[in-house]
């Protein structure tokens, strides 16, 4: 079944105003990103101001520490979102890299593994594995 022109200029026109609108959107989440980018970049330099200022009056290294890790995952957030802004899409391996680092942070903060009962244990460990197995999974792709 063939389209006569008239019909054509009008599918035409119909998904002209479907790729405006869907620009007009790209445009504007590519501005929510920048923002963010703009927050995340505060926040980077703010966690290095406080990094520095824990190094010289560290009563406990577990903070310190902590606080690194924090930076790490700022900094890697940030990269995220600017390869999203590239290539208006996400890389799995960098999120996966930025769950095990946060997964890690969040166990030398809350570290009082003597009162963690063996439930909590094997569950971290797990999560640590899948975390770890999809990391080289998806890396060798």
């Amino acid at each position: 079944m063939k389209m006569t022109r008239i019909e054509n200029e009008k599918t035409a026109q119909y998904t002209q105003v479907h790729k405006l609108f869907r620009k007009v959107l790209e445009i504007s989440f590519d501005f929510v990103v920048m923002m963010f980018l703009f927050f995340i970049l505060y926040l980077t330099v703010y966690s290095i101001y406080l990094n520095f200022k824990l190094t010289y009056r560290a009563t406990e290294p577990k903070l310190l520490i902590a606080n690194v890790l924090v930076t790490i995952i700022l900094i890697e957030t940030y990269r995220i979102l600017i390869i999203y802004l590239r290539q208006h899409r996400v890389s799995l391996t960098h999120i996966l890299e930025v769950g095990i680092v946060a997964l890690i942070q969040k166990l030398i903060v809350a570290s009082d593994f003597e009162h963690m009962d063996s439930f909590k244990l094997l569950s971290i460990a797990a999560l640590l594995f899948v975390l770890g197995y999809l990391y080289t999974k998806v890396g060798e792709d």
